[in-house]
């Protein structure tokens, strides 16, 4: 019956060696090549272009729009300018992500899951119940970092494609408006004023100078919109898709640690109450 036991124990520990020997040697050469990962990787690279196209939009618009006569729009011009600041941030985050997605998942099977595993064996050896939690922590951790940011690019892709297609249509229309300002200043005809050039490009009154302006003002608007959608697409989803994880995690530890002892603490607690308050009713 003891050899019996011992055979058993020494499976299990040779069962988590053999474990932790795969996802050094195997896991974590094989799956940052494996078509889930790539995807998300191409799907993050994406939203870079994205984030640099739409940079380069706002900057050539601002441009234009600072050429103007009499500066009547270098506030609008300013407006566009600012928001590259918005930019900057995403590109550090999507930088980030890539950062995680490759070298996250390496770490993750070639150090933490390992660890896992080992540690688990020293458990099943041992019986000190910290390596047991030590254990699940690591391998929920090593899950944790080496999926959290695919899960949530493919969350994303398939959530937010129509608000996707908001901001490509921002882009091209702030290209284009960037493109009439640009085609009106190199126009050479000297029968027409700057603004009747441009009243022509935009189909707006020649005397209404306003609706120029509220066309920039609409495209200030529509940029402010998009990059509320990227800041919500490429920031708030993976810390988002974290915050689940992690709650989800906590709620298996709480099945996994041995909380009943704490409440039996908690429920044996009022019934000691009373005896002070007897032996203080005894002594007068």
């Amino acid at each position: 019956m003891l050899s019996e036991q011992r055979a058993v124990l020494a499976v299990k520990i040779l069962s988590l060696i053999l474990v932790a020997a795969l996802s050094f040697f195997v896991v974590s050469a094989r799956l940052p090549e494996s078509n889930f990962v790539q995807s998300s990787l191409e799907s993050v690279e994406e939203s870079s272009d994205t984030v640099m196209k739409f940079s380069a939009a706002t900057i050539s618009a601002s441009l234009a729009i600072s050429a103007l006569p009499d500066d009547f729009a270098t506030p609008l011009a300013d407006s566009l300018a600012d928001m590259n600041l918005y930019f900057v941030a995403i590109l550090v985050v999507l930088f980030l992500e890539k950062v995680l997605i490759w070298y996250g998942i390496k770490a993750a099977f070639a150090v933490l899951i390992p660890l896992a595993c080992l540690a688990g064996a020293a458990y099943t050896a041992t019986r000190q119940r910290f390596l047991k939690g030590l254990a699940v922590r690591l391998c929920a951790l090593g899950f944790a970092v080496a999926f959290v940011v695919p899960c949530s690019t493919r969350i994303t892709d398939i959530a937010t494609a129509d608000l996707t297609a908001y901001v490509n249509e921002t882009i091209q229309e702030t290209e284009d408006g960037a493109g009439k300002l640009n085609q009106a200043m190199e126009d050479g005809a000297d029968d027409k004023t700057m603004f009747e050039k441009l009243s022509d490009l935009f189909q707006t009154a020649i005397h209404g100078i306003s609706d120029l302006m509220l066309h920039f003002q609409n495209t200030i608007r529509r940029c402010m919109n998009s990059i509320a959608i990227l800041i919500l697409t490429n920031c708030l989803m993976p810390l988002i898709t974290f915050l689940v994880l992690k709650w989800m995690l906590g709620e298996i530890f709480q099945i996994t640690i041995p909380m009943p002892a704490i409440r039996k603490r908690r429920a044996s607690s009022p019934e000691r109450e009373p005896e002070p308050a007897s032996a203080g009713e005894e002594k007068p």
